[in-house]
């Protein structure tokens, strides 16, 4: 996110020697677990190949239908409730289409770039799996019979627990600062969309609230352990 300066560049710039764009392998970077951000670059990599194996078998590309989804692990009340509880989880490992799948995982790699170095791998892992299951609950509690697929419920319980950390400073005052206003932003524009109708907003606020608290937790050990290794 903060480059350092590359005197090399400069270097090279000045001799007049142009390098070939490299936009998209840096891009595709994201996409390689490497050592401080691990677990980010494998669930983008997980819910890609879902969707990926869902075009290859034919149901679309641009939308899925809703008995595809189904069949596929989508999350259902009446299904879910009947002794399908795997679906709380698989359904966080499905898109609806194109523009859903791209949308998440944008909000995933934006949270994840800071958050997984802070909790570091373990612990990033078991909040993402553990908002996502609980958001998959409150949406089949709240919805009596609503196909319900994405990472979003556990995305937003990513911003959540991102939330709770900004708000009692564990990041540095000024960086905190403009962090917090930008997830606000973001938070607040993903549930209006949310009140127009075709998302599971139910999700994205039980997500929210259960990142939000397990953040309040553990902000103020994350704050200390930040404080020690200054």
């Amino acid at each position: 996110m903060f480059p350092k300066f590359q005197e090399s560049k400069l270097q090279k710039f000045k001799s007049g020697k142009i390098e070939k764009d490299i936009d998209i392998k840096e891009i595709l970077d994201f996409l390689i677990p490497k050592e401080g951000f691990y677990i980010t670059p494998i669930l983008i990599d997980l819910n890609l190949l879902v969707f990926i194996a869902m075009v290859i078998a034919g149901f679309g590309f641009v939308s899925f239908g809703a008995e595809d989804l189904l069949n596929w692990g989508a999350n259902y009340r009446p299904i879910t409730t009947d002794g399908q509880w795997w679906r709380l989880l698989t359904n966080t490992f499905m898109h609806g289409g194109l523009m859903h799948i791209l949308a998440n995982m944008c909000g995933l790699l934006f949270v994840g770039i800071f958050l997984e170095p802070l909790l570091g791998k373990t612990k990033y892992l078991i909040i993402f799996l553990t908002t996502g299951i609980l958001a998959s609950v409150a949406s089949i509690w709240w919805y009596d019979a609503i196909v319900s697929v994405g990472a979003s419920g556990a995305i937003f319980g990513l911003y959540g627990f991102f939330l709770a950390t900004l708000l009692l400073k564990v990041f540095p005052p000024d960086f905190g600062k403009a962090l917090l206003i930008s997830t606000l932003v973001f938070v607040g524009f993903n549930l209006l969309m949310g009140l127009t109708g075709g998302i599971d907003n139910a999700a994205h606020i039980g997500g929210l609230v259960v990142g939000f608290i397990i953040g309040l937790f553990m902000s103020r050990k994350l704050k200390e352990e930040g404080e020690v290794q200054n």
